[in-house]
């Protein structure tokens, strides 16, 4: 394994933000680690890259302890935390420039990396020029300069447009594609299921499952199954009883109902013998639905 977790813990205050999490990522995986906001992710992440220390457990990269070894254990990591943040009124080359000689880095690097984010022809303009996907990506560039063998990801997509989305999405796999390990922290389920080989869903600072992903939404006990009714309030409080229901909820007046495969059909039959019209049956396999049918529609809020 590339990356490791083992027992990891980290409390603010009366709250615990992440409670003995153990993770292994393998190497060349694309992996994604899911988890409503104020779940504990950046707090996990800032873990991995020694920005703030755990009350337990470690953090293990090709086997070196993070904790132990410190910026020893992080040379082959390559890392964006939050919003990529640069000096709007400079080049993007020249930003990069400056990291690379606060860092020790070959300025050769900087031309191949610009390129490699498809930003090769802009690199001589101003950042405030850029849009907020381009900005993005050279937040990447800045991550790639040292030529890492991992790289972790904090929200790589958030606040970005459907276009902006798709090029850090279409980055992430040309990566992936050159044997890079990808380590990607969101809580756009939907955006990771499209890129991600393996995922990690967390929440309230624990594990609630970890897998292939493919794996995962074959063998998952549970889907959530979308049903429309004519009297939903009343198919909603007699759903909500079963035993075999996991979770029931009104979304849209339509119930949005978690339950095993092996129970749609006995679902449908209890409603129309209750008199309850049926319209429609759909159910869904995403990583949203596995998701809420471990802990449900409840929010996170931090």
């Amino acid at each position: 394994m590339i990356l490791e977790t083992k027992n990891l813990s980290k409390s603010f205050g009366q709250r615990k933000a992440v409670d003995g999490l153990n993770l292994e990522i393998p190497e060349g995986s694309v992996y994604g680690f899911l988890g409503p906001n104020g779940s504990g992710k950046s707090t996990t992440i800032r873990m991995m890259t020694a920005l703030i220390l755990p009350d337990e457990g470690e953090v293990f990269i090709q086997g070196n302890s993070v904790q132990k070894m410190g910026n020893k254990a992080l040379t082959h990591v390559g890392a964006l935390i939050e919003r990529a943040d640069f000096y709007k009124h400079l080049s993007g080359e020249t930003n990069l420039e400056m990291l690379a000689r606060i860092d020790g880095t070959d300025f050769s690097r900087i031309q191949y990396v610009l390129g490699r984010i498809g930003l090769g022809k802009r690199g001589h303009d101003k950042v405030k020029t850029y849009s907020q996907g381009m900005k993005q990506r050279l937040g990447i560039a800045q991550a790639l300069l040292s030529n890492p063998k991992l790289l972790i990801l904090d929200e790589p997509t958030n606040g970005l447009d459907p276009q902006g989305m798709k090029e850090v999405r279409d980055l992430i796999r040309d990566l992936s594609s050159e044997g890079i390990t990808i380590f990607i922290s969101s809580h756009l389920l939907d955006e990771v299921q499209k890129v991600c080989s393996h995922v990690a869903m967390i929440n309230l600072g624990k594990l609630i499952t970890t897998g292939e992903v493919n794996t995962l939404l074959t063998d998952s006990g549970f889907l959530i199954t979308e049903v429309s009714v004519d009297q939903t309030d009343i198919a909603h409080d007699l759903l909500k009883v079963q035993g075999w229901v996991h979770q029931c909820d009104i979304v849209d007046d339509k119930l949005m109902v978690s339950l095993g495969k092996d129970h749609i059909s006995e679902m449908v039959q209890m409603l129309v013998q209750n008199d309850i019209q049926v319209s429609a049956v759909i159910p869904r396999t995403s990583l949203e639905d596995l998701f809420l049918s471990k802990v449900g529609t409840e929010s996170v809020i931090v």
